[in-house]
């Protein structure tokens, strides 16, 4: 497994969050692969999927914890266009996770809170979210936690008060920690998520308590609780900077942006250059641990990031152009000894996606009236892409 460039500015959370539980005697791991051998995913996209298992076998299970390498793709909160609406947004992310048995809400509640100020965040500046009338709410209050600082919830929406792990997998209910800075205006959990970037969602505390089986919850040998924390949320707050401003995170975007700039000659959308840049590391990091473009699992979604990559670049020029010189720039400052490789693999798919206008080119030249439904039928070319084709 590859893992990528260690970033600067979680480095040092990441040593105290690990610390905490090596302290109290939890399991340390290493970050498991990125592509899942879990068959209700194709990558890892959160902390508990390597875990499973201590869920749900008959054997005692222990507390554990790690930085998992993710990757969430496909819409929703893994959507990549994101990087358009949020300076904190980040396709592939570290996450700090843990496991918790053999405790009570009340225990688990103290362990999470706790573990969050020992890193840095202020109790007065933490906010939480609850399910409604859940032993979680009594917890937090118990445990000094004002009532205007938590935010009853009764179904899943900017915030989430259940979970499912996979198809058929396991179910959760729990809180969220959001840290909500001081002089914030925040009476209510939609004010909460008016904000995001300024009140910022840190994760999860989940009470894992059953397994899915066809609509019925089945019950688990092992109940416990389980942490997900965004590690670069936690810098952002500590640091007082947007995820893009955070060292490693900066060096990148400022490579892409010159070179963006160089290519297309004008000055770029600072937006624009977050999702290029974003795509570009998704995309180096999926090379990076073994996958190749092709048209199933792993191998589509790369090669669909690709064309992402590629359409934005060319939309913005108004022309296709050949994007080599970006790609290595970015390259060279992400992650230099894998130059040649990364940057060899995206101008073959680039190369194989311009085939591919060309082909849609010669149906419009024979019929000018073509439904383009027919062209992102036949070859997956988009409309926006059209007025490009020549």
């Amino acid at each position: 497994m590859y893992t990528y460039p260690k970033v600067g500015a979680t480095i040092e959370v990441n040593r105290l969050l690990l610390d905490y539980h090596r302290a109290r005697q939890f399991k340390i791991y290493g970050s498991f692969p990125l592509i899942s051998d879990d068959p209700s995913l194709i990558f890892t996209n959160a902390t508990i999927t390597p875990f499973k298992s201590l869920f749900l076998d008959e054997n005692k299970p222990h507390n554990y914890a790690l930085v998992q390498q993710c990757l969430r793709v496909g819409g929703g909160a893994g959507d990549p266009s994101l990087a358009l609406q949020s300076p904190n947004y980040s396709s592939v992310f570290e996450m700090f996770g843990s496991g918790l048995f053999g405790h009570t809400h009340s225990e688990a509640v103290e362990y999470f809170v706790g573990m969050l100020t020992q890193v840095g965040i202020p109790f007065h500046n933490l906010h939480f979210t609850v399910p409604n009338k859940s032993p979680f709410l009594e917890a937090l209050l118990g445990l000094g936690v004002r009532t205007e600082q938590v935010y009853p919830i009764q179904e899943n929406g900017d915030f989430w008060h259940a979970w499912k792990f996979g198809k058929n997998g396991l179910l959760g209910s729990g809180i969220t920690a959001v840290y909500v800075p001081t002089g914030s205006k925040v009476q209510s959990v939609e004010d909460l998520a008016a904000m995001p970037d300024v009140n910022i969602e840190i994760g999860n505390l989940i009470h894992i308590y059953g397994k899915e089986n066809n609509g019925k919850t089945d019950t688990i040998h092992n109940e416990g609780f389980e942490v997900g924390i965004g590690s670069a949320r936690l810098a952002i707050i500590l640091e007082h900077k947007s995820l893009w401003e955070l060292s490693s995170f900066v060096e990148i975007l400022n490579a892409v942006e010159k070179s963006l700039t160089q290519l297309l000659g004008n000055q770029v959308d600072t937006r624009l250059v977050r999702l290029v840049t974003d795509h570009l590391r998704t995309i180096s990091v999926l090379i990076m641990n073994g996958v190749k473009p092709g048209n199933k699992r792993e191998e589509f979604v790369l090669r669909k990031m690709i064309r992402a990559y590629c359409e934005n670049i060319w939309l913005e020029a108004g022309q296709i152009v050949c994007s080599t010189s970006l790609v290595r720039d970015f390259i060279e400052t992400f992650m230099p000894l894998e130059t040649n490789r990364v940057t060899g693999i995206i101008d073959v798919e680039e190369n194989q996606f311009r085939k591919v206008l060309n082909r849609g080119a010669v149906m419009l030249q024979k019929n000018s009236k073509l439904d383009p439904a027919q062209l992102m039928d036949t070859y997956g070319i988009r409309p926006q892409l059209i007025p490009l084709l020549k």
